[in-house]
């Protein structure tokens, strides 16, 4: 049924008015309430924050006292106790083969003097052709004769493992790491298990301060 059109323009008037008066309630309601809730503009600015960024280290930190060997051929360092030093006597390749123990050794090839108690490292620079560096054995390697842990050698991710000799007469540790051209290969070496476990965690330790640097004046 259709209604009369004064009838309906009055009803449609009054809607607006309705419509109209209920907006306005709401922004006012909304107005007062946001005086009491509204944040301030300090709490919604966020503070600038400066970045810094810091260069990766190339080696570990060595603990306060330890002394650093720089290879004047080779160009690498390693740092080590402060009692340690480089043993040459009786090395067949001292431009090869670096040599270092807190122990009195007399020989470097037949480790005359070591005590058994001691510790040798022994450093070794080959060409990457040579067969170094090997297949890495695994984390946990459950061959090794002593746990089986990754170590960081200058950013090169190696992994120490333990060893005894055929003839029995040294137990040893060992990691390998590579740069550029080169392989450089770490043997850590003493004549018992006992000793072995004892000195595992320094030999990881010296390694993880080792740097490759850049080689000088390699004879190879």
């Amino acid at each position: 049924m259709f209604q009369p059109a004064k009838k309906v323009i009055a009803m449609t008037r009054l809607r607006r008015v309705v419509v109209v008066g209920a907006m306005l309630l709401l922004v006012g309601c909304s107005a007062s309430k946001g005086q009491n809730l509204a944040p301030t503009q300090a709490a919604v600015t966020p503070t600038p924050v400066a970045m810094t960024s810091s260069p990766m280290p190339t080696a570990s930190p060595s603990p306060l006292g330890w002394i650093t060997y720089n290879e004047p051929a080779w160009g690498y360092s390693i740092n080590m106790p402060a009692d340690w030093h480089l043993i040459s006597a009786g090395e067949l390749d001292p431009e090869q083969f670096k040599l270092f123990s807190f122990e009195d050794v007399t020989n470097a090839e037949t480790l005359a003097g070591l005590d058994s108690d001691g510790l040798a490292l022994r450093v070794i620079v080959s060409q990457l052709n040579s067969g170094c560096p090997g297949v890495r054995p695994p984390v946990g390697w459950s061959r090794s004769t002593v746990p089986a842990v990754a170590v960081d050698v200058d950013d090169y991710t190696s992994v120490v493992t333990g060893y005894e000799a055929q003839d029995k007469s040294v137990w040893g540790l060992q990691a390998e790491a590579s740069s550029g051209k080169y392989c450089y290969s770490f043997v850590g070496l003493t004549l018992n298990h006992d000793a072995q476990l004892k000195w595992t965690p320094l030999f990881e330790q010296m390694l993880s301060t080792f740097s490759f640097g850049t080689p000088i004046a390699p004879p190879f």
